[in-house]
């Protein structure tokens, strides 16, 4: 099967929201009759901003899931070597409506590998930003090494409806050979107890509180001034 490239997308990261552009250039001194002709600026310039998916056809594209506890964990590769290493992070002084990525190591770019009906059931895979893709392996691990897709590679993304929090999924694993289904999952972990990170793993056979992520896409925000 031929897999096209993922399409390139500028991303949007709350550090460098507040940036502002500069020049060498001077701005021109207005004279007091084109002040007086002035009229209100409406900017209509769209801004970029992490919400919540509303559809399985928002997890195309940049995306990050997190995991909503006493602590909030984002998935993620790790920042401090090149390893396939894949885990939940803790994101401190943070809640789930206003938390956003603050590194590229937690954004994975989502496309459909197998089409489903209109995007649902659709399996998906999760490229990462150093060009390798999240996957399970036969044992119920998790990590982000695969250089190209295959079945432990695609993911079916199944909304969960009965959760409180906007953009809840599971994402399910149909291992090849059986019928047999897993989940990703994050490890049992005391969410009171401080840690570096907690392993992501694929075996759980059911849905259940640690399999139910919040995912965040991009989307467009215009701001008025």
């Amino acid at each position: 099967m031929e897999y096209q490239e993922t399409k390139k997308t500028k991303l949007a990261f709350k550090s460098n929201k507040r940036k502002a552009s500069s020049g060498s250039d001077k701005p021109k001194r207005k004279s007091k009759s084109s002040l007086h002709r002035s009229k209100p600026i409406v900017d209509s310039t769209p801004s970029r901003t992490w919400v919540p998916i509303s559809s399985e056809s928002d997890l195309s594209g940049p995306l990050v899931f997190y995991h909503s506890d006493t602590t909030i964990h984002a998935l993620s590769l790790s920042s401090l070597d090149s390893s396939s290493l894949i885990a939940f992070y803790p994101q401190p002084s943070a809640t789930i409506e206003d938390v956003e990525p603050s590194r590229v190591e937690q954004v994975f770019v989502g496309r459909v590998s197998v089409p489903g009906n209109n995007d649902i059931n659709a399996r998906r895979s999760f490229k990462s930003c150093r060009g390798l893709y999240v996957s399970a392996g036969q044992d119920g691990s998790v990590e982000c090494g695969a250089a190209a897709i295959g079945a432990l590679e695609m993911w079916t993304p199944v909304l969960v409806q009965d959760c409180e929090q906007k953009g809840a999924v599971a994402l399910k694993m149909c291992l090849p050979g059986s019928d047999d289904v897993r989940y990703l999952s994050i490890a049992a972990h005391d969410p009171n107890e401080p840690g570096t990170h907690v392993e992501a793993n694929a075996h759980a056979t059911s849905i259940g509180p640690r399999q139910t992520f919040i995912a965040k896409h991009q989307a467009n925000r215009s701001l008025q001034t």
